[in-house]
This record gives C-alpha cells, structure tokens and sequence, in this order.
C-alpha cells in the first residue's frame, strides 16, 4: 500500500470514526499488519482488547462488526492490542502497541498518549488536544511500525456464538435473548443490567 493509500484509507475511517484522533492511524496500521501476517483468508474474525478508536479501524477495514458477531470486544482487558483469526480453525495474529519499543526522548507525546499523562489542557482544550493529536500522528509516520509486537496466536473459541432462543419478559413485556434455560426476566427486569431509570 502507497502513503497515499493509507492516508486516503485513514481519512475514511477518520469520517467513520467522526474524530480525527490520533489512534486512528496507528490503528489502522495495526490491522494492515495483521491482515499482511494471517495472509489471506475466507472467514475472518477479530478481537479488540479496547473499546477505543482501534475498535472502528478494525469493523472499517475489515468489515468484521459487534453486529454481524466477527468482533469480539475483550475490551476490560484495556491494551491497545487486536488479534484477526481464520474462523474455520482458530489461526490469528495478534499485533499490539509496544511500550518498550515507543522512546519517550523521540516519541514524548505517543509515550505520554498511551500512558494517559498528556497535558490537563487536552481534556478540556479543542486546539490542545488537536495539536498533540498532530503530534501523534507525526511522530507515529515517523516510527510506523517499529512501534508494534506480534505474535501468532490459536484461538480458544473461534467458532460464532449460537443463535440464543427469545422469551417474553413477564415484567416488561419485551422480548429478549436468553442463554440460561431458567431465565424467567429479561436482565434489566431482573436488575442485572438495570443501566436506566424510566422518567414516565
């Protein structure tokens, strides 16, 4: 893949990602590698270990989404890390970001990114966080690569997860998937995943 390329293909998944942040690149980057390294393959899974931009470079590139089930989101492991697998045996590659490959006298602000150590004013600052997004992004062309690990991988469970069958919530009255065959409410009514609070 040319520079123009790869630039061309970050600023679709910048658009899909609706911010330019500055994983988005090294992310993308990190699928490129991946896919290179599994070679060619039919049935393609993957799994990301953070919910952060890296989640989008992988569904963009290699149409492996939450809702077609082929990305799996292991993301409260938390590392900047995706793996891609052959679904029909379990083959992958896992790529990751590399600390101990990231110079933090060459590369201070990706260093002080994935540490979470940038200034206060990225929080709360537009331009700030745009100028060391920028930052990023040079000092990432810059290294390429050379900032990652990969290693081969088997997968445990390589297979799609079954079609679950539907009850009616007695409480609510919607229907949900179930995986447990003594599942009488649905896991909002039975307060297991009571995420909100009815204003009616």
């Amino acid at each position: 893949m040319t520079d123009a390329e790869f630039n061309e293909l970050v600023e679709k998944v910048y658009k899909f990602h609706t911010k330019r942040a500055p994983g988005i690149p090294i992310g993308v980057e990190m699928v490129l590698l991946a896919k290179e390294k599994l070679g060619d393959v039919k049935k393609l899974g993957a799994v990301t270990e953070t919910q952060v931009c890296l989640s989008d470079a992988i569904q963009f590139v290699t149409g492996c989404t939450v809702g077609n089930k082929y990305l799996i989101m292991n993301d409260k492991i938390g590392r900047y890390a995706l793996t891609l697998y052959d679904r029909s045996n379990g083959r992958g590659i896992r790529v990751f970001v590399d600390m101990n490959k990231i110079d933090p006298a060459k590369m201070p602000e990706t260093h002080k990114f994935f540490l979470r150590q940038r200034s206060p004013e990225v929080q709360n600052d537009d331009a700030a966080r745009k100028a060391s997004g920028k930052i990023i992004v040079d000092e990432f062309m810059a290294a390429g690569r050379n900032i990652f690990g990969w290693q081969y991988v088997r997968m445990k469970k390589y297979d799609k997860d079954p079609v679950y069958p539907v009850k009616i919530c007695p409480t609510c009255g919607e229907s949900f998937i179930y995986s447990e065959k003594d599942s009488k409410n649905c896991l909002y009514c039975s307060r297991q995943l009571d995420y909100y609070v009815s204003e009616q």
